[in-house]
C-alpha cells in the first residue's frame, strides 16, 4: 500500500525513523499501523517484543480537526504515544503576568489550540519536527506517561490467522473456522496481560503485507511458553 505524503512529511518520517531506531533498537518500524477497533491508522510505529509506540506526524500542511480522535484511539495498545508537530503547531507562547487585587503576582502558561488539544488527552509526548533544519526538538512539560495496554484492542488488530497462531503457541483450543471476536474473547480470558501484548507484537513483527517504507518482517524463531515448559519436564 503506498500513500500520497507531501514532500515535508516525508521529511519528517525521515527524521525521526532514525530517532526511534536510536532510542529502541530491534524494534520494527511499521508505516501506517491499521488499527481494526478504530478507523484510524498509526502514523509510524516502533514495535518491540514487549510494546508499541505510537507516532502521529502533523506537518504544516495538516489539519488539527482529527487530532484528538486520532490521539484517543491510539491508547489501548500503546505504551507511548508522541505527537510530532512541524513547528508552527508547536510555537512557544510567552507566559502572562496577571496582578491580584491583594498585591500578588502570578504567571499563566498559553498554549497554541495544538498544544490545548494534546494537552486534554495527556499523557502524549509532543516533539518539534523541523525538516528545513532537518532537527528534532521535545517539549518540556511532563507529558508522557507510562500506559497500561488494553488487551482486547491488541487483539483485535490481529488477522484470524494470526490470532489462531496465538492460540496454537499456547495450546488453546478454539475450535474449527473460529470466529475473530470468538478468538479474541479466548484469548483474553486464558492468557496473561504480558502474555497477550508479547504476541500482539511478535505478531505485527512478523506480519509481511504493511505500508511502503516498513521494516522487513522479523520473525521470532524462539520456542512457545508450552514448548518450553514440555523441553523443562523432559529434562528433569
Amino acid at each position: 500500500m503506498t500513500t500520497n505524503r507531501s514532500d515535508e512529511e516525508l521529511a519528517m518520517r525521515g527524521l525521526i525513523v532514525p530517532e526511534l531506531r536510536k532510542r529502541y533498537p530491534g524494534a520494527r518500524i511499521i508505516h501506517e499501523l491499521p488499527l481494526r477497533y478504530s478507523s484510524n491508522r498509526i502514523d509510524l510505529a516502533a514495535v518491540t517484543e514487549s510494546e508499541i509506540v505510537s507516532v502521529e506526524i502533523k506537518s504544516s500542511r495538516d489539519v488539527m480537526d482529527r487530532l484528538e480522535a486520532q490521539l484517543r484511539a491510539f491508547i489501548p495498545i500503546s505504551s507511548r504515544i508522541i505527537a510530532a508537530l512541524a513547528p508552527r503547531w508547536n510555537e512557544k507562547l510567552p507566559t502572562i503576568r496577571t496582578e491580584h487585587p491583594s498585591g500578588g503576582v502570578g504567571f499563566r502558561q498559553q498554549y497554541t489550540p495544538t498544544q490545548e488539544i494534546i494537552r486534554r488527552v495527556g499523557g502524549v509526548e509532543i516533539w518539534t519536527v523541523d525538516a528545513a533544519a532537518g532537527a528534532i526538538t521535545e517539549m518540556d512539560g511532563g507529558y508522557y506517561r507510562a500506559r497500561k495496554p488494553w488487551l482486547a484492542e491488541m487483539l483485535d488488530m490481529l488477522h484470524v490467522a494470526e490470532l489462531v497462531a496465538v492460540a496454537e503457541r499456547h495450546c488453546i483450543a478454539v475450535g474449527k473456522r473460529p470466529a475473530h471476536l470468538t478468538l479474541v474473547s479466548a484469548l483474553v480470558d486464558l492468557l496473561q496481560g504480558r502474555e497477550v501484548v508479547a504476541a500482539v507484537c511478535r505478531a505485527l513483527r512478523a506480519r509481511a503485507a504493511f505500508c511502503e517504507g516498513t521494516d522487513a518482517p522479523i520473525v521470532d524463531t524462539e520456542a512457545s511458553p508450552v514448548e518450553d515448559r514440555t523441553r523443562n519436564r523432559m529434562l528433569l
